[in-house]
This record gives structure tokens, C-alpha cells and sequence, in this order.
């Protein structure tokens, strides 16, 4: 388990990256239609977690052929839990990219 400063590292490169790529997973699109939320508001609740959301990792990826460790978070938004899963920070030509691997009503 992460201590507080590694945490809040983790999360000022979230706040700084130039890009948070939002994989389109089924659940997360259902959640975004079902509680609407927008895409502004979804990349806003990821730019602006805090280190009291944190909720389990760094860990490796499921997928043993994908790089990278992931963070969980879990944040309410309008009365729900919603299940954030956020890939470390790669950088691309460049560009600072996170990657939101989910973010969903938790236990969807």
C-alpha cells in the first residue's frame, strides 16, 4: 500500500496530464447515460480526486501483456459510488497521457 505522498503524486500527474483517454467499456458508458454525466464532468471528477478516495493499488494490470500499474479510486457523484480504475501515466510523442480504464457505478 501507498503512503500519502506517492498517493498525492500519483494524482498531480492525473491533475497534469495533457490527456485522460476514457476507454468506452460498456459499463462505463451505461453509467455516464444513467446518472448523466458528461464527458466534462467525468474528466473533472478524475483531474480533481483526492487522496481520500483512494481505494486499492498500485497494482499490476489483469492483462499480463499490457505495461503499467493501476490505481482505484472510488468517488461520490450525486449520491453514487462510482468505481474509478486509472492506468499510471505513459507519455506518447510527448503528449502525458492517463488512462481511465473505468469509471463506473461501483458493483455494476
Amino acid at each position: 500500500m501507498p503512503n500519502v505522498s506517492q498517493i498525492k503524486r500519483f494524482l498531480r500527474e492525473v491533475k497534469n496530464a495533457d490527456y485522460i483517454d476514457f476507454v468506452p467499456r460498456d459499463k462505463n458508458v451505461r453509467t455516464r447515460l444513467l446518472i448523466g454525466l458528461t464527458a466534462f464532468e467525468q474528466e473533472e471528477i478524475v483531474r480533481n480526486l483526492r487522496v481520500d478516495e483512494y481505494f486499492n493499488g498500485p497494482s499490476k494490470d489483469k492483462d499480463p501483456n499490457r505495461k503499467g500499474l493501476v490505481w482505484v479510486f472510488k468517488h461520490t457523484y450525486e449520491n453514487h459510488t462510482l468505481y474509478i480504475k486509472l492506468k499510471e501515466l505513459i507519455i506518447i510523442e510527448s503528449i502525458k497521457v492517463i488512462k481511465c480504464l473505468s469509471i463506473h457505478i461501483d458493483y455494476m
